[in-house]
């Protein structure tokens, strides 16, 4: 089931937009907010896996709306449907999925639904065969993080990956998730080398643990990992950089 969330200050709009998706099979909308604040706090209450967002909204606009999800739920896929044609490339910085300019056909709601069902039904593996482990690791050996009052010493070999989940910056390791208030850039600054990259904003992942890369649809890829079922994504502008760094000298 896809659940919906919308955000929206037209009242018109919002029960237009709720009337036709709830008639597609498969999507739930799950409530409607007329502000960015309201919308804030009902993606952290109810975790939508989708978001239809307007550009102008009061309180907290549609890109600052779009910024902060990626930062707590950063597999959210995010829709803009708005009157505005001049922010699609603010749009695309967070990874959105489509990009609606009002007046829009319902039609075009649909398929764009039917696309998302279709890529959560279908995750096919993009090709690996160029990806291969980094020849050496010269990250350093452990890495020391605060959480309340104490100290934490993690072997950086046992990091599976790094995330944002609900404004804190989370530690993933195949027996442990830490939750700490320092920032992902600061992690990232601390991780130099060639072991760890950083494969979204909201990501930083140890490449000796990934296991397999997915196409994930316009946003870009999902990577799974050996020690966990959770996933990360690889942003499409990085993938690129991922290859090359990946990639033996020749091949």
């Amino acid at each position: 089931m896809l659940t919906v969330l919308i955000a929206e200050d037209d009242p018109a709009m919002r029960h237009v937009l709720n009337k036709t998706l709830s008639q597609i099979p498969g999507v739930e909308v799950l409530g409607e907010a007329g502000d960015g604040i309201t919308a804030l706090k009902m993606v952290e209450k109810l975790n939508p896996r989708v978001v239809f967002i307007d550009i102008d909204l009061p309180g907290k606009n549609g890109v600052e709306l779009a910024r902060e999800i990626c930062d707590i739920y950063s597999q959210t896929i995010l829709i803009f449907a708005t009157a505005y044609d001049d922010h699609i490339h603010e749009a695309f910085e967070v990874y959105a999925f489509d990009y609606l300019v009002k007046p829009f056909k319902l039609d075009r709601i649909k398929k764009t639904m039917e696309r998302i069902k279709q890529q959560e039904r279908q995750r096919s593996p993009v090709p690996t065969n160029h990806f291969v482990p980094p020849v050496a690791e010269t990250n350093p050996a452990r890495l020391v993080i605060r959480q309340n009052e104490k100290l934490i010493f993690l072997d950086t070999q046992d990091i599976i990956f790094i995330t944002r989940e609900k404004r804190k910056t989370v530690i993933v390791t195949s027996i442990d998730k830490i939750s700490i208030t320092e920032s992902l850039n600061s992690v990232e600054t601390r991780l130099t080398g060639n072991t760890f990259f950083r494969s979204h904003r909201a990501y930083i992942v140890n490449l000796n643990m990934i296991r397999e890369i997915c196409s994930w649809g316009k946003n870009g890829y999902e990577i799974t990992f050996s020690g966990t079922r959770q996933t990360a994504i690889l942003a499409l502008n990085k993938a690129r950089e991922l290859e090359k760094t990946l990639v033996l000298p020749g091949s």
